[in-house]
Formats: C-alpha cells, structure tokens, sequence
C-alpha cells in the first residue's frame, strides 16, 4: 500500500481514502485488543460483589429468550412457589429439571412458557430447561452454580418468611471477595482461589486476622463454597451479630492433580492437595492478607471429598493448624493401605463414574430437591460404606493422643441419612482407640446435601478462634 506522502504526490484520491479506511480499522482494532486486555487484567483480582441477586428481579429487554419483550424467569412468591419463564415459540416440549421431578411448562400465544411449583422451603435451589431435549440454563437469570469444568447449572434463591443465615441482612455490612489466579508447580495446571476479607478489612491492623481454610466437594470448584454455600454470607451475618470474631476465608480449588474429577480418587490426590494449600496457596495468603501465621489462628473445614482433604491437610500438620472440621467426609477417597488399580476401580461411583465416591454418585454441592433433606437425598441411605483401619493408620501414621494438646477443635459431623455416615463412624472409632479427642455431631434427617453443610458452618464459625476456656 503506498504512503500517504506517495498518494498526495500522485494525486491518488482512491488510494487516499483506501489508507484513510485501513487506518480507522486499525486504530478500532487496537482499541478493542487494549480494552479486552484492561478487562482481564481487572477481573483477575478485582473484588466480585458477593450479594446475592435479587432471584425476582427482573431481566433486562431480551432476556427470557430471544425477541419480543423480556419475560421474568425465576419470579418467587412470598409463599415460596417459584414461576418459571422461558421463550421459545418454536419449541415443542420444555420442562423444568433439578427441582424435584420434572416440571412440565405451557406455552402462551406470545410463545412463553412457564411453569410454577409447589411452596419450596427456604433454600438455594438449582435447575435447568430441557427444551426440545437440549439442556439449557436459564437466560432471564444471571445467577448460576459453577461446576468444575462445566457451566453448572442456574440457581434461584428462596428466602423463606423469617431471617435465615444464608440470607443477606438488611444493613448488614459486607465483606469483599477477591479471585486470585496463580499457576501450581504441585499439580501442574493453572488455578485459582478465592479470599474473602470481612467488612472493614483493615489490612494495616495491628493484629492480624484469623484465617479459616474452607475445601469444596468433588465435582464443585473453587467458588462453590460462595457461589452455593453462601459462606461468605453466612460470615458477614455472623460478625456483625458479634457471634463470629472477623476472619479471612480462603477457598481453594480441591484438586490435587491436574484432571479435576477425573483424577481425584489417584492415591497422589489427597497428598498432593495438602501441598498445593501449604506450599502454594498458605504462602501467597499470608504475603498479601493482614492474617495471623500461628496456628491457632488458623482453621481448616470441608465438605465431602473437602472434608477427607481437610482431616487429612489438618491432622497430618498440626504444627499449621489447631482448628479442624470435617462435613461429611468422604473418607474412602484417602490413599489406601492396599492401593491399586483394583482397589481405585472399586471406589468409582455408578456406572464407573471416575471420581465418585461410593455412596455419592452425584457431585456434592447441588441442593436437594424439595424434601430431600428430610427423605435422604444424595448419598443414599444409611450408609453401609466404610474404611478400613489400615487405611486410616496410613494417612494417619503419627497421630495418638499427644495431639490433643495441639487440637483446638477436631469436629466431625455427618448427616444420619447419609451414604458416608458408615465411614465417618470408622474413623471416629479409630480416633477413640488413639485416645484422640473430638466432637461428633450426627444430623438427623439429612443426607449429603447443602442446606446440611450451610447450617455446619454456621454452627461452626463462632467455635473458631476464640481464647481457651
């Protein structure tokens, strides 16, 4: 292309407004890439707001489906039913799914359709639309469960008449969360993990902050513990009553190994996990948050696959954490004493899924269906699964009753309904024949579900760091 000197010297008009042409597409082009890079850089550490969004506001133009004017999916009653909308006029059948049995919908003459269900008790539920056989989430709401390596599925929030800890406060002041990217050495992939500073976070406080370590289930990622747990909620709630002392929360991605799922029932796993959280994410934490480095301190929690992890990571390093609580630990996914690839298939869950421990075929984290808690939802019945001795002496090699010195609170706790609750009995008989002292907490009417582990942490969070009776 000639210059633009070359063009007024030739008296080339075409070739002027040819270069003028490029020009502009160039300087747009490079305004767009300097925009898109700005973005990214901000949102990897940018605070993300954490209140929760209203479910029954109302979507902007479009939203709801495409064309025509906007539609307002989920909309909750004050009695708790749930409408859903969704437009689709050239549909032929669209249901509801994820919340108890399938909700078949009806369509209108503008095309919408909708469906409502019956009260629904206090809780953050999950769904998705089945239309014409493709799952679909919902596109007139913004609110949405994360799934490792998938888009989760949407989520609606019932609040119930009375206030519930999970519910944002009226003039409750509210934390910040901030997502952190870093790349692991340990697991070799790029990861995150999420901290979450109290209201009024003072990072140049004389005394520094307690710091409670809150591990994810298998199937969930860093931010369920937010996203679906509202634990940071449920914390602002809690310290501006005065029952919790301000702390920072940091969740961290629960895979000790590069393929998520897919490699969380590996003998290395577990092992390799407590590495990335001491030798990566602890670090880190500590250079860049106003957090205490004692022990007592600190605290480690979990649910499910994070509670094996969290019992393991805690107990194994008692020098790092005095604090230690397991929900419905999920204790057969820890090396085993006769570790092979026999021993690793028979731990696969249904159908051979990997990475599903027995008794829990589905990710945890979902929230039951309506009645669920009270039926036994996921995890499956009285829970025959169990955990051999040998196992528990190799992951716990060291630990005798000189540990009660150090240990704070070792609280283990399990819903009566669950599938994992015949694990949890044979680790707490082990812990009895060590002489190691801890708190057992059996739920009744609850299986593996997360209105079970929201009320955990809401027990919890007050216990934590408070000065020795």
């Amino acid at each position: 292309m000639e210059t633009l000197a070359d063009c007024f010297a030739h008296g080339c008009r075409t070739a002027i407004l040819e270069f003028l042409k490029e020009t502009l597409v160039s300087i747009r082009t490079v305004i767009l890439i300097f925009g898109a890079a700005a973005s990214a850089v901000f949102a990897q550490n940018a605070p993300v707001p954490n209140a929760a969004p209203s479910p029954a506001a109302a979507p902007g133009r479009g939203r709801g489906g495409f064309g025509g004017a906007a539609v307002r999916s989920p909309e909750v009653s004050p009695d708790g039913a749930v409408t859903f909308r969704l437009r689709a006029p050239n549909a032929q059948e669209v249901f509801v799914t994820g919340i108890g049995q399938r909700l078949n919908m009806v369509k209108n003459e503008q095309g919408v359709w909708t469906a409502t269900t019956e009260p629904l008790k206090p809780d953050i539920y999950t769904y998705s639309f089945s239309v014409d056989g493709a799952t679909v989430n919902d596109p007139g709401n913004p609110r949405f469960k994360t799934a490792y390596g998938s888009a989760g599925q949407s989520e609606v929030f019932v609040p119930g008449p009375g206030p519930v800890s999970w519910a944002p406060g009226k003039g409750v002041p509210r934390g910040a969360i901030t997502r952190h990217f870093y790349h692991s050495e340990v697991a070799g992939d790029d990861r995150d993990f999420w901290v979450y500073t109290p209201a009024n976070y003072d990072p140049k406080r004389k005394e520094p902050y307690p710091t409670l370590y809150l591990l994810h289930g298998l199937g969930d990622d860093s931010n369920s513990w937010i996203e679906t747990g509202a634990a940071n909620v449920i914390l602002d709630n809690l310290i501006a009553q005065g029952k919790a002392k301000p702390m920072v929360m940091v969740n961290p991605l629960g895979y000790g190994l590069a393929g998520g799922p897919a490699s969380a029932m590996g003998a290395a796993m577990i092992p390799s996990y407590a590495r990335t959280v001491l030798e990566e994410v602890m670090p880190r934490v500590e250079k860049e948050y106003n957090v205490s480095k004692d022990r007592n301190e600190r605290a480690i929690a979990g649910l499910s696959m994070g509670g094996a992890e969290a019992a393991f990571v805690g107990l194994n390093h008692l020098d790092k954490f005095a604090w230690i609580c397991s929900m419905s630990g999920a204790y057969v996914m820890w090396p085993r004493a006769n570790a092979g690839a026999g021993a690793e298939a028979g731990m696969r869950g249904p159908a051979g899924a990997p990475g599903a421990a027995p008794g829990n075929p589905a990710p945890p984290g979902a929230p039951p269906a309506p009645g669920a808690a009270a039926a036994g939802g996921r995890g499956g019945g009285r829970g025959g699964q169990t955990v051999d001795t040998a196992t528990i002496e190799k992951n716990f090699s060291n630990l005798d009753a000189k540990a009660n010195s150090q240990i704070r609170l070792l609280w283990i706790l399990c819903g009566a309904d669950d599938g994992l609750l015949g694990v949890n009995r044979a680790f707490e008989e082990w812990l009895k024949a060590k002489d190691v002292k801890f708190t057992s907490v059996e739920v009744p009417g609850f299986a593996h579900v997360w209105p079970l582990w929201r009320q955990n942490l809401t027990d919890l969070a007050p216990m934590l760091f408070q000065a020795k009776k």
